[in-house]
């Protein structure tokens, strides 16, 4: 009996041995993949409490030039040279101002020779009537008369000649701003049909829409902003929902492309629920109509709920909530 327990044990030493020789062969082939579970996480969400007080608000437009326009100057004539560029971007120009003075050889030699020759006939009739002071018999008349229609003729030559030549310059249809100068001009050099100014004007009046014109009063002052500057206009005219304003600053340094920002606080809310205007989701929220709206209400075992509520006017930061939450409760932003 003894000797068959012995035998049993050796069998089973054998095959641990066996057994441990086969693991070690495995772990050689294959590589042990090492799992790190995450622990649980709950979702962390950045709220905003539903408040109580007075609410302040504010109106905000954006104005522009009045009857804004854009005209651009060109020519055309090849066989024009540059002579002077007379203004640069963001000079402010009145209507007729010369913008672009052109040099024409083939005109200024027309113009010349017509010059000459009205000397020359100048010089004639002189000539002939010192003949005829001289010699009382003498008659010259009709050379006299045809000199003169002469000179008449050549007057006209040159009187045509200058108007092409003006109607070549450049000159301000409108008043405004110039905003654009062609490149090659700004170096001293003229390329046909190349754009070569560009302007902006108007009427000198600012414009503005709102769907709250009740707000403004004609003849009011009201500040503007243009980047860090201030202004001073007045509202001279409400059509509808437009607004009319007349400058009172000096505008001068200001495009007719910049556009003016107006900031006009409101009589406040008072005692009105509300909360961050990021906190309230309305199905037509894009159309900008607070119809079907809701909240996510933070209960408090963390987890958020969908609240309906319902909503009143709108500021720039916050929506007034007429029912559907309490004030101190938390709700989550978008």
């Amino acid at each position: 009996m003894e000797g068959k327990i012995r035998q049993v044990c050796a069998a089973a030493s054998l095959l641990m041995a066996s057994a441990a020789v086969s693991g070690g062969c495995a772990s050689a082939d294959r590589q042990v993949a090492v799992v790190t579970r995450q622990p649980y996480e709950r979702i962390v969400y950045q709220t905003a409490e539903v408040q109580r007080g007075d609410l302040n608000r504010s109106i905000t437009l954006a104005l522009s030039m009045e009857g804004y326009d854009r005209i651009k100057y060109d020519a055309t004539n090849d066989e024009l040279e540059l002579d002077t560029l007379h203004v640069s971007v963001g000079d402010k120009v009145k209507k007729g101002d010369l913008l672009v003075s052109f040099e024409s050889k083939s005109i200024q030699e027309e113009i010349e020779r017509h010059e000459d020759e009205k000397r020359q006939k100048e010089l004639l009739i002189q000539h002939y009537e010192n003949l005829m002071k001289i010699d009382a018999n003498a008659d010259y008349s009709s050379d006299l008369a045809m000199l003169r229609e002469d000179i008449q003729v050549a007057a006209l030559y040159i009187e045509e000649a200058k108007g092409r030549l003006a109607d070549y310059q450049i000159v301000a249809e409108e008043s405004g701003t110039i905003v654009k100068i062609d490149e090659y001009l700004l170096n001293g050099y003229y390329r046909p049909n190349s754009g070569l100014l560009t302007q902006m004007c108007g009427s000198g009046n600012y414009i503005a829409s709102t769907d709250e014109p009740d707000v403004f009063t004609v003849g009011e002052t009201y500040t503007v902003t243009v980047g860090v500057a201030d202004y001073e206009l007045r509202l001279s005219e409400i059509r509808d929902q437009e607004l009319i304003f007349e400058p009172l600053s000096d505008m001068s340094s200001v495009s007719e492309s910049d556009v003016l920002t107006l900031t006009v606080e409101k009589p406040p809310i008072t005692d009105v629920l509300y909360v961050d205007k990021d906190a309230v989701f309305c199905a037509d929220h894009d159309k900008g109509a607070l119809a079907d709206c809701y909240v996510y209400r933070v209960k408090e075992n963390g987890y958020r709920e969908a609240v309906l509520v319902t909503v009143g006017e709108q500021t720039d930061d916050y929506i007034v909530i007429t029912g559907g939450v309490e004030a101190g409760e938390k709700v989550t932003l978008e």
